[in-house]
C-alpha cells in the first residue's frame, strides 16, 4: 500500500497579543478536562489534498492584501456533533471573511466551509487523541458559559494566513505542522 497524500487547511492566525490570551484559555481548558492542546485559529478551509493549489492560494492572499483581517466576535458557543467544534468563538460571517473563505475554497477545491469559528476546546483524549463521550451537550455548554466569560468581546484581528498539514487523519492532533505561511 501506498504513502497516503498529505492533508491540508488553511489557517488565519490571530496577531500575537490575542492568540496569547486565547492560547492561555485553550491550555487552561486542555488541562482542566485532559484533552489535547491546539493553536488558536480560524479554518479558513480544509482538507486539501492537492499541494500546487497552494500556490495560488498564495499568490490571491497577497494580491488581494485583506490581511491583517478585523472579524467580530459574536460569542462563544458548544456543539457535540464534532470534537472540533466542541466550545469556540463564533465569529461573524462578513462580507469580507465570506468572500475571502468562499474564493480560497474555489482556487483549492476544498470542502464544505463550516461557519466561521476559533475552537477553544476540541473533545479529543489528550493521549489516545479519541473522541471523549462523555462531553454531551449539556457538559459543554456550561464550559462555554464559562469560557464567554473569559473571551472579551469585540474584534479580532486576523493577521497572518498559514497552511497547516497533516500525515494521516485531523485527529492525530500531535502530526500537524506548519506546511508554510501564505
Amino acid at each position: 500500500m501506498g504513502l497516503m497524500p498529505l492533508l491540508y487547511s488553511i489557517w488565519l492566525l490571530p496577531q500575537a497579543a490575542q492568540e496569547q490570551t486565547l492560547q492561555a484559555v485553550i491550555d487552561s481548558l486542555a488541562d482542566q478536562h485532559g484533552t489535547v492542546r491546539l493553536q488558536p485559529h480560524l479554518t479558513v478551509c480544509s482538507s486539501l489534498r492537492n499541494i500546487a493549489a497552494l500556490d495560488a492560494a498564495s499568490a490571491y492572499v497577497k494580491q488581494i492584501g485583506l490581511l491583517p483581517l478585523s472579524a467580530t466576535v459574536t460569542g462563544v458557543a458548544s456543539g457535540a456533533e464534532s470534537p472540533f467544534r466542541a466550545v469556540f468563538i463564533e465569529i461573524e460571517n462578513s462580507p469580507a471573511l465570506r468572500d475571502f473563505r468562499e474564493t480560497l475554497r474555489d482556487l483549492t477545491g476544498a470542502g464544505e466551509l463550516h461557519p466561521p469559528h476559533v475552537s477553544l476546546l476540541y473533545t479529543l483524549d489528550r493521549n489516545t487523541q479519541q473522541p471523549m463521550p462523555q462531553f454531551d451537550a449539556a457538559r459543554l455548554r456550561v464550559i462555554a458559559k464559562d469560557c464567554s466569560t473569559r473571551i472579551p468581546a469585540g474584534e479580532l484581528i486576523l493577521d497572518r494566513a498559514a497552511v497547516k498539514t497533516t500525515e494521516d487523519r485531523w485527529e492525530n492532533v500531535r502530526s500537524w505542522a506548519l506546511a508554510r505561511m501564505l
